[in-house]
């Protein structure tokens, strides 16, 4: 069981005068009257059965005794109040809820919100990952659409990356099992899937390839995956192209063909309910940092 402790009452009475060094400064700070800061300190001698204050005329010394004691409450009121204050501030900072697949969380939005972080430090943010297609109880949803979304039903729909494909392979993949000079060719190759398998079965029958392979080949549920995967040479994937620029640029992967799939999808960032002032700073944020040009590039 806690020790049973002095009233805390009396024990602040103590602290203040010793901070402020007279009866009537501490009864001024603490909102009393000086009659009942000596009732205070009374009730400490009486609960210690010591003498804690000496009265010399008009002034009052404190015991060493006393002394420690309100040195050490002086110290605790202190961490508590800036544990207050700390409390305090947290819970009136405003905090925005953003649900985002995970393509676009890990390629574009995370590597930027030190810049976010930057100019709103007063917003709180929390960020988790959206399935794609899923309803988010969110403040603001970045997922990708085929169609654009229905831009009645939100008070704000922003579009903010193509999200057309493009078949790509690694160069050991493409030394090793190429060339993949023809839609043919790709159509004979080890596919690589990601969540939606109708995505290569619609881009051979758009390109006027019946492939019963279409549909064969792993399946990676998370793009992230499927790009690790093509990048380690495990086949040819169907990759969205604003997803892979580094990999491009890098060389770790090899477009095969202009010929794009998707060329309708988009990634949009959806207010799902009236933007907050913490959400509508966001969204004017985002729609300046993303490229210029990173819609319209399917042609």
């Amino acid at each position: 069981m806690p020790k049973q402790l002095p009233p805390l009452n009396a024990l602040r009475a103590l602290a203040t005068l010793a901070r402020t060094g007279g009866v009537g400064l501490a009864a001024d700070e603490l909102g009393v009257t000086h009659a009942a800061v000596s009732h205070h300190l009374r009730n400490l001698e009486d609960w210690f059965g010591s003498t804690l204050v000496r009265r010399k005329g008009r002034r009052i010394e404190l015991t060493p005794e006393a002394e420690r004691i309100a040195s050490t409450v002086n110290d605790a009121l202190e961490r508590i109040g800036a544990v207050c204050h700390e409390v305090a501030e947290t819970a009136r900072r405003p905090e925005l809820l953003i649900a985002c697949v995970p393509s676009f969380a890990t390629r574009h939005l995370i590597p930027r919100l030190v810049d976010f972080g930057e100019i709103a430090p007063a917003i709180r943010l929390r960020l988790l990952y959206a399935q794609h297609g899923t309803p988010q109880d969110a403040d603001i949803l970045i997922d990708w659409f085929d169609t654009p979304p229905p831009q009645e039903r939100y008070p704000v729909c922003l579009p903010l990356l193509s999200g057309h494909t493009r078949p790509v392979c690694s160069p050991a993949h493409l030394a090793t099992h190429g060339p993949f000079e023809t839609v043919r060719d790709i159509a004979r190759a080890r596919l690589l899937h990601d969540e939606r398998r109708d995505d290569w079965r619609d881009w051979l029958g758009d390109n006027g390839q019946r492939s019963t392979l279409a549909s064969e080949g792993p399946v990676f549920n998370d793009f992230n995956l499927l790009v690790s995967a093509v990048v380690a040479g495990h086949g040819v994937a169907l990759c969205v192209e604003t997803m892979i620029t580094a990999e491009l640029t890098r060389g770790d992967l090899i477009p095969l063909t202009d010929t794009l799939g998707n060329r309708e999808r988009a990634y949009w960032l959806i207010a799902t309910r009236a933007p907050s002032p913490a959400a509508r700073r966001f969204i004017d944020w985002i729609s300046r940092r993303m490229p210029a040009t990173s819609l319209g590039k399917a042609g």
